[in-house]
């Protein structure tokens, strides 16, 4: 049985277009949570504490790059419907907003509304003691809308029937 993220990853397009998102978010990923380091030197630290914290990450990288090239090839091969379009676009957003912790967005809030800058300080704060509760509830965000993409069915290559015919002739 044919899956719609098998049938994504076999066209070499969408690897070319997963690629550099996987490379990108997991970069950003692991700059932020200080597994990454760029300077003095090129840097992978990971402390035996933040095993978990690092597997969220990597688990969540891979996820967003399925769902967003799955989304992608979704609603190319639905131009004009726009139930589809919509479906598709929802899992562009789910994919890029699901796998950051919401801590992330601390600084351009505060620069955008510096007279609420001590809550939203306080909140980055709370936040970020929940980061693994809300990669693991972003992960699961982006299980279902790949369960979601695979179940569509849309994306899905479908044999050619002209073959049979040809064969029976």
């Amino acid at each position: 049985m044919s899956s719609p993220i098998a049938d994504t990853f076999k066209d070499i397009r969408y690897l070319l277009v997963a690629a550099p998102i996987l490379v990108a978010y997991g970069i950003t990923l692991l700059f932020f949570d200080q597994f990454l380091f760029f300077a003095p030197y090129f840097t992978l630290y990971v402390p035996p504490t933040e095993a978990l914290n690092l597997i969220l990450d990597l688990l969540l990288t891979v996820l967003t790059t399925i769902v967003l090239a799955v989304s992608v090839r979704l609603i190319i091969l639905q131009r004009g419907t726009a139930a589809t379009t919509r479906t598709g676009a929802l899992g562009i957003v789910a994919a890029i907003l699901a796998g950051a912790c919401p801590c992330y967005y601390l600084i351009p809030l505060l620069a955008v509304t510096g007279t609420f800058g001590g809550a939203l300080g306080a909140l980055g704060i709370i936040l970020n003691v929940f980061q693994i509760p809300v990669k693991f509830a972003s992960t699961l965000i982006l299980i279902f809308a790949a369960y979601k993409l695979n179940a569509s069915g849309v994306c899905k290559v479908r044999p050619d029937r002209t073959a049979k015919h040809s064969d029976q002739s």
